[in-house]
């Protein structure tokens, strides 16, 4: 059987103190053995020398597997090429590649007067510029700026011509939005391997901020299963692990054999899924 295949999004704390939680996170993500740790930055292209300073440290210092997000938002062709030409230098060999969000919640979203027009020309750029593996967004319930669902599957199957190597999907909490996803985009003719992105649920009334941003949906019944939680987090933890290792087991039954766990620095409750799901590595005693 093969091995499921396990990759942690980070991003780069604002404060010292923040940075010495975020180190503690990584060691305790450390024994899953993932493939890479993603490191992102803000919308609009905001948090980029905090992002820079954090990959140069996992990277070049702490000599991780990592996976440098690169958006289009707010820099022009040449800074993100110079920028993707320092990662390479470092040993970065994965990116993320996205459009970026606007730079205020429910502005249009505009591109640098000088950058890329898009994501399908950033991937291109970036597959010509060197030889990477390039993941890119999927969206199985739809962006919240595109027409409908299957404009999104026609965007991802340029994203793919263009040079995307896989795609990772924004959080979901139903097995059945993914299978449809899937199967649409197959149909589509999308090839590339399509990894589920899984959020456990931290904060549920942020959960909702984020959902409205990004345009994934909330059930109901998850709402509902928080209902009077926002002082017990003891309990909100247990439930929030108990639906994400459903998801993630309905996911495993189907044939899944990759995740990319959104942990927003905050390890538990995603060390805690990965534990129940036995991804943890094997320590093998010296004979």
């Amino acid at each position: 059987m093969k091995k499921t295949d396990i990759s942690f999004e980070l991003f780069p704390p604002a404060t010292e103190a923040g940075l010495g939680s975020l180190y503690k996170t990584i060691e305790r993500l450390k024994g899953f053995n993932p493939d890479y740790y993603s490191v992102t930055y803000g919308a609009g292209g905001s948090g980029q020398a905090k992002s820079k300073e954090l990959l140069q440290e996992l990277a070049g210092e702490k000599g991780l597997p990592i996976a440098a997000h690169i958006t289009l938002a707010g820099a022009s062709r040449q800074d993100i090429l110079r920028m993707v030409s320092g990662w390479s230098e470092l040993g970065i060999k994965r990116l993320v590649a996205l459009r970026g969000d606007a730079a205020e919640p429910g502005q249009a979203f505009k591109a640098h007067p000088e950058g890329f027009a898009d994501s399908i020309e950033l991937v291109a750029a970036l597959r010509e510029f060197g030889s990477f593996e390039i993941a890119v967004a999927a969206y199985p319930e739809a962006h919240p700026d595109s027409r409908s669902l299957q404009a999104d599957l026609d965007y991802l199957k340029r994203k793919q011509d263009a040079g995307a190597s896989s795609a990772i999907t924004q959080f979901f909490f139903e097995a059945g939005s993914f299978y449809r996803f899937e199967e649409a985009a197959r149909a589509a003719g999308i090839t590339i391997p399509l990894i589920p992105g899984i959020l456990p649920i931290n904060n549920i009334v942020q959960l909702h901020r984020f959902a409205d941003r990004c345009g994934a949906r909330i059930p109901a019944w998850v709402s509902k299963a928080f209902e009077g939680l926002e002082d017990d987090p003891e309990t909100s933890a247990a439930v929030a692990v108990s639906l994400c290792l459903d998801l993630c087991r309905d996911l495993l039954a189907q044939g899944v054999d990759a995740f990319h766990f959104y942990t927003l620095n905050r390890p538990q409750l995603t060390e805690a899924v990965c534990r129940l799901l036995a991804l943890q590595a094997e320590t093998k005693e010296a004979a």
